[in-house]
């Protein structure tokens, strides 16, 4: 026989192995990638997905690496792989007890066609901004690189965040006249039934003291004058209500004249006035104690008799409570509260507003303390407590909170600062201020509905609106 084959045939073995090294080798877009889901748990990065290699063609010498990476920069991290092998590669690595490593598992090409994949590894800072690829590898003989490809699987944006935008201040309009005034009460005793002032007697001593020791204080002060003064007698419910208006007007008329020979007054500088029975005290002295009738009590109080037949209801009804409300809380309502009414003068200088602010706050209008405010880091400490000793010193003012309010959301105290914005108004600057608070809360929805009204009213908010947007951005984008 001839050993030499016909040309034609040759032909024909050429073609077919050209055929055989032809054949398409798998690739990158092969591998279907469904359900990704990436996210940090403490310390550890993890990432799981499904993969569909059912598209993928399959040969016998040829291993589809397939592996997660992670990187950011020149920095990176290869997870666990996943490896089909073809039929003798199959037997190749079993012999070599490589079918399952802490790095690679072993799949037999052409059998699995879906796998479910989890891996995770330490988390490092840099992969706050990093990459997830899938990379293919098709590995021939020895291991050696056929092909390489890879694509991006998602993009990681896990950065801090923190919603960090300028607050907006509103400057005070100053007060045209700066009107302060310190009250107080006085338990001036007096022998029974009598008008007369007696200083040395019971307790008067500290009593009237306490009304010159105020009076003096404002008197004293260089920056303040005082325009008015007012005293209002009281006396309690008990006995007739003619008798009782008597005392209490002639009560205060002596301690008015009492008050009027210590010092030299302007004429119709000191007022009086009087109440000839305190029922508004007894009232609520009754509703704050434990007395055994004591609801039954404020009905009488309440009701539409005449202030000698309540008295005498009382006396009727709760004979036992009567004699306590006498011993107990009669005495506290034969008082005589007293009003200085002072102007302050004005305040330019912020070295002097700081001194005035270190002594006595309650001198200064709200305009002055945002002068001193305006000379300090408004991130300190000592910006902070100028404004929210502001707030105190004017507890319902809207423009006092909504600063104090601001001071509050940058210290960190959400709880204070949503105190403060209660009684902030509705300002366009207290709807921006409640939007970044909202944020911070974590409250998005509100935050932009805030931002939306402050807009409205002239407010710029293009800042806060994209600062919120990267609050709300995902932490995972899907490529």
């Amino acid at each position: 026989m001839n050993s030499f084959l016909p040309s034609y045939l040759f032909s024909a073995s050429i073609l077919l192995a050209s055929t055989a090294v032809a054949a398409r080798m798998p690739q990158v877009a092969d591998v279907t990638v469904s359900d990704l889901q990436v996210g940090r748990d403490g310390s550890r990065l993890n990432l799981a997905f499904d993969m569909d290699f059912s598209g993928m063609p399959t040969a016998r010498n040829v291993e589809t690496r397939i592996t997660p990476v992670i990187k950011a920069g020149n920095d990176s991290v290869r997870l666990e792989s996943v490896t089909l092998a073809g039929r003798n590669r199959m037997i190749q690595a079993e012999r070599q007890q490589r079918l399952e490593s802490d790095s690679n598992r072993y799949y037999c090409a052409g059998k699995t066609t879906t796998l479910p994949y989890s891996s995770s590894t330490a988390w490092q800072p840099w992969m706050e901004n990093a990459d997830i690829e899938l990379v293919v590898e098709n590995l021939g003989c020895c291991s050696s690189r056929k092909t390489i490809a890879d694509r991006g699987l998602a993009r990681l944006d896990m950065g801090e965040r923190n919603f960090d935008v300028d607050l907006t201040y509103i400057t005070p309009v100053e007060e045209r006249v700066k009107m302060r005034s310190a009250k107080g009460e006085a338990y001036v005793d007096f022998v029974v039934n009598t008008t007369n002032i007696r200083p040395d007697y019971r307790s008067n001593p500290v009593e009237l003291a306490k009304i010159r020791a105020t009076i003096d204080s404002i008197k004293s002060d260089k920056d303040t004058d005082i325009t008015t003064l007012t005293i209002t007698g009281y006396a309690s419910p008990e006995g007739s209500y003619t008798n009782n208006e008597r005392l209490a007007k002639g009560r205060t008329e002596a301690l008015s004249e009492y008050v009027r020979k210590l010092y030299t007054f302007p004429k119709g500088l000191m007022k009086t006035a009087w109440v000839a029975e305190d029922w508004a005290g007894l009232r609520a002295a009754v509703e704050k104690s434990d007395l055994a009738e004591k609801s039954a009590i404020l009905k009488v109080i309440d009701s539409d008799l005449a202030p000698d037949a309540k008295d005498a209801a009382l006396k009727k009804q709760f004979p036992k409570d009567y004699a306590i409300m006498l011993a107990q809380i009669y005495p506290g309502l034969r008082h005589s509260d007293y009003t200085v009414a002072y102007q302050v003068r004005k305040y330019t200088d912020p070295a002097e507003i700081a001194q005035v602010f270190r002594k006595n706050p309650s001198k200064l209008s709200l305009r002055e303390f945002f002068i001193y405010a305006e000379t300090l880091d408004p991130k300190s400490a000592e910006y902070a407590d100028v404004l929210m000793t502001a707030a105190r010193m004017y507890p319902d003012d809207t423009t006092a909170n909504l600063n104090a309010a601001n001071c509050a959301i940058l210290s960190g105290d959400l709880n204070l600062a949503s105190q403060y914005l209660s009684k902030a108004g509705d300002t366009p600057e207290a709807a921006y201020a409640r939007g970044v608070l909202a944020a911070k809360e974590g409250r998005y929805a509100a935050a932009a509905n805030e931002f939306t009204k402050a807009a409205a009213g002239g407010i710029d908010v293009s800042a806060a609106r994209a600062a919120l947007e990267r609050m709300t951005a995902p932490a995972v984008i899907t490529l």
